[in-house]
């Protein structure tokens, strides 16, 4: 699973809640992975950028990564893959 899994699913819904078109989702959430790599994995950062970078508010960003599946799912991604049988 990705960072974005439900990004395609929910991008209409995204869209109609934050009051901004459907390929603007997307580019958002495709600048915020990439803010993401460049500013060394710090979300706070990515975020701020990603929001200087389209005009839109720190909130509106937050929402758009929430809603289509957040650094939550990858942080599980990653932990869930770590963890070896018998490990714990």
């Amino acid at each position: 699973m990705g960072l974005f899994d439900n990004l395609e699913a929910k991008a209409g819904e995204i869209a109609r809640e934050t009051g901004l078109p459907v390929t603007d989702v997307h580019t958002i959430a495709n600048s915020f992975l990439a803010n993401l790599t460049s500013s060394d994995g710090n979300p706070e950062e990515a975020i701020e950028a990603v929001a200087a970078q389209h005009g839109v508010d720190t909130a509106t960003v937050r929402e758009i990564v929430a809603r289509a599946g957040g650094l939550e799912s990858e942080i599980g991604d990653i932990a869930e893959h770590s963890v070896k049988p018998g490990g714990i």
